[in-house]
C-alpha cells in the first residue's frame, strides 16, 4: 500500500512539475512579447518628441531642442497605463499643481534603453 501511495504522489508531483515548466515557458514568451511591445512604445514616444520639436521648430522658423520646445510650450509626452491617464486627468480637473518629480531608482532594463520613470507629486490648489 505504501508503494502505491508513493507512486501516486510521484505522478502528482510529476504532473505539477510539468505544469510549472509549461507555465515558465508561457511566462518567458509573454515577457519577450512585452519587451518587444515596450520597445515599440518607447520608439513611438521618441518619434513623437522628435516630431514635436520639428513641427514647433517649423512654426517658429528656427530649430530648437526637444527640451527647449517642451519647456517653452509647457507640454510633455509620457507613456503610461489607462489608470494613470485617468488619475492625471482627475488631478488636472481639480486644478492640482505638479510640485515634484522623483526619479525611480528601479528598472535596470529601462535605464539601459535610456528610459527613465519618475513619480509625479501633485498639490491641491489652496
Amino acid at each position: 500500500m505504501g508503494e502505491r501511495r508513493t507512486s501516486m504522489i510521484e505522478r502528482i508531483v510529476h504532473r505539477v512539475e510539468e505544469h510549472i515548466e509549461d507555465w515558465r515557458r508561457r511566462d518567458a514568451a509573454r515577457a519577450a512579447e512585452a519587451d518587444a511591445n515596450r520597445d515599440q512604445l518607447w520608439a513611438a514616444a521618441t518619434e513623437r518628441e522628435r516630431m514635436l520639436a520639428e513641427v514647433m521648430g517649423e512654426e517658429e522658423a528656427h530649430r530648437a531642442s526637444i527640451e527647449e520646445v517642451m519647456k517653452e510650450h509647457r507640454v510633455a509626452f509620457v507613456v503610461h497605463t489607462e489608470e494613470v491617464a485617468q488619475t492625471l486627468q482627475a488631478f488636472a480637473d481639480e486644478g492640482d499643481r505638479l510640485i515634484q518629480v522623483i526619479p525611480s531608482t528601479r528598472g535596470s532594463y529601462a535605464r539601459e534603453m535610456g528610459i527613465k520613470g519618475s513619480w509625479l507629486v501633485f498639490e491641491k490648489p489652496e
